[in-house]
């Protein structure tokens, strides 16, 4: 990182906005991680040749953010883990968390059976008419949201509409009440911006980077069982994918 990184040109952002950027940034990437000590204030001060009141307010940000917090006797440092899936078989979100040793947290559980967007619709096949129950849930991992998913699954299945119900493991659920394995899915994967919803819902901002999963599975009988859109923040959550 080099002093000529900054942009001091007129109508620039902000120096202090730069220098999170910048940070931010080596955190993302992977020179320092979770645990790690960041260069001590003064370290900024000499390196951007700007005051401390301008480094201060970029690890002020940063730990709003959740990526930093202050150690007193210590320093600044990085506060937060980036979870990273690969993708290989069929997989429950609690399940790929307890792969990594990270215990989930349901926050949020709404139910209700609704007649499905067109485009949910759709993707159960052309003949699909009627009903899904709707299942709306934010996952969280160490405090900080991890993922916001909406699932539908035909009212046919006749799955009970109490939210008690989908506090864990959704997989796990249905074949552990149900006897219904899910045995095939698709996965469409693609990255989007986050609106006022998602901000919301995964503590993020506006504007952030948002990764985008849409699955359709199948039980053991090949027939159509769920449609998943969920999201998960790009600060936290990626997916490596095998072939």
């Amino acid at each position: 990182m080099k002093k000529n990184m900054l942009d001091r040109t007129r109508g620039a952002m902000p120096l202090y906005k730069q220098i999170e950027t910048i940070i931010k940034e080596s955190i993302d990437n992977g020179e320092y991680s979770f645990g790690d000590i960041l260069p001590a204030e003064s370290e900024y001060m000499r390196e951007y040749s700007v005051s401390r009141i301008t480094v201060r307010q970029a690890l002020q940000n940063l730990a709003s953010d959740g990526y930093v917090k202050g150690q007193p006797g210590i320093g600044t440092i990085v506060a937060y883990k980036k979870i990273a899936e690969t993708l290989k078989g069929i997989k429950s979100f609690s399940q790929e968390m307890e792969e990594h040793g990270i215990e989930m947290e349901t926050v949020r559980c709404k139910t209700s059976y609704v007649t499905p967007p067109q485009n949910v619709a759709n993707l159960f096949g052309d003949s699909f008419s009627g009903k899904c129950l709707k299942i709306e849930r934010i996952r969280a991992a160490e405090d900080a949201p991890i993922v916001f998913s909406t699932t539908y699954i035909p009212a046919s299945r006749n799955l009970p509409e109490d939210p008690a119900c989908y506090m864990s493991s959704l997989y796990e659920y249905l074949y552990k009440e149900h006897g219904i394995t899910v045995a095939k899915a698709t996965d469409t994967l693609e990255a989007v911006i986050a609106d006022k919803t998602l901000s919301e819902s995964l503590k993020i901002k506006e504007g952030d980077a948002v990764f985008k999963r849409c699955r359709k599975s199948y039980d053991q009988n090949s027939s159509p069982l769920e449609v998943s859109i969920s999201f998960y923040p790009g600060n936290r959550y990626s997916y490596t994918i095998g072939l």
